[in-house]
């Protein structure tokens, strides 16, 4: 069969074990006790889990194979946003602003790609924003990385901005395709290779993912994710009128509800995003504690075949650290 909407909808895989990453964890935490709680819900038969967490009000951290790298998935959306409104305050782009679709980028997954099928789709920079966290839009993330002039340059503003820990390498309908190990069709844009390719066999699907999941590109530590909040919460990047803009939309992120959010008590505020691919799961937020303090969380897994598992890792350490938190 095509590909079409089933492009985004990515089977259950029985993936290898992954080595380690080669890198260097820092010295303990000063958080020791909630570091250890971390490390025996992180600690995996097969595949990896990465966990950053910090209080927003002391600043302490806490990290369990938080130095390593993982596939950012759609996190990477948060920084897509973070420099288009960063953009808007510097008055270069404005919300308002009504961008046309280019059909070659639309893609299937949920947003302008299911809900808005007929060609003549134009939307404000705004909404574009709104689709991208709160329903993970492909088609809207990739029509704003086109709109700021391509990924490298939303890579360039990262580094500029000082951003370690996160680098972003390909548009979302690239970073998909590779995911899925289909080659480019000549003259075909990513998103319109996904419309016409047929899926790969198991066994070789298997195979582009593990190579998917070694590739250094597009991926982000927990520690550097969990930092880059941090900093949208002090407000290093953006004017008070766009941090509430991006704070108040990833509260109404409607994915994933069963990753940071699915052991927390009802009505607790969570500003996140979720990324998911074959065999990872992750989920990136900023938690609002009942006596108003907050702390950041960034948990990322990686080959681990069974979602509902994945999701429940993610759970687990979100509300571990809620209730740590809760008691300082």
């Amino acid at each position: 069969m095509k590909l079409r909407r089933a492009a985004f909808a990515l089977a259950a895989l029985v993936l290898f074990p992954l080595a380690p990453a080669a890198a260097r964890e820092p010295a303990p935490s000063i958080e020791a006790g909630l570091a250890e709680r971390l490390s025996a819900i992180g600690t995996v038969p097969v595949g990896r889990v990465g966990i950053a967490t910090i209080d927003l009000t002391t600043g302490r951290e806490t990290r369990f194979r938080a130095a390593e790298t993982f596939p950012m998935a759609s996190t990477v959306k948060v920084a897509v946003a973070v420099m288009y409104l960063a953009e808007v305050d510097a008055e270069r782009r404005s919300l308002d602003k009504i961008i046309a679709l280019n059909e070659a980028l639309r893609s299937g997954s949920d947003g302008i790609g299911q809900d808005m099928p007929h060609p003549g789709v134009s939307l404000s920079a705004a909404n574009l924003i709104h689709l991208m966290l709160t329903l993970s839009d492909n088609t809207a993330t990739d029509v704003l990385i086109n709109d700021l002039g391509g990924v490298a340059k939303v890579d360039a503003w990262l580094r500029a901005n000082a951003v370690d820990g996160v680098r972003i390498d390909r548009d979302i309908a690239r970073l998909v395709l590779d995911n899925l190990g289909l080659p480019m069709l000549p003259g075909k844009t990513a998103a319109q290779t996904l419309w016409a390719s047929d899926p790969l066999p198991a066994t070789a699907r298997a195979v582009a993912v593990e190579a998917f999941d070694r590739d250094p590109r597009d991926t982000a530590s927990p520690a550097g994710m969990a930092q880059f909040l941090a900093r949208i919460d002090r407000g290093d990047f953006l004017k008070p009128s766009s941090q509430k803009f991006l704070i108040e939309t990833m509260v109404k992120c409607k994915t994933g509800p069963d990753r940071i959010k699915g052991l927390l008590p009802d009505g607790t505020i969570v500003a996140h995003k979720t990324g998911t691919l074959a065999g990872l799961s992750d989920d990136v937020g900023i938690v609002t504690l009942p006596n108003g303090r907050k702390f950041v969380i960034a948990v990322f897994t990686l080959g681990i075949a069974d979602g509902p598992v994945r999701a429940r890792i993610i759970a687990e350490a979100a509300r571990t650290a809620f209730d740590y938190y809760a008691t300082r």
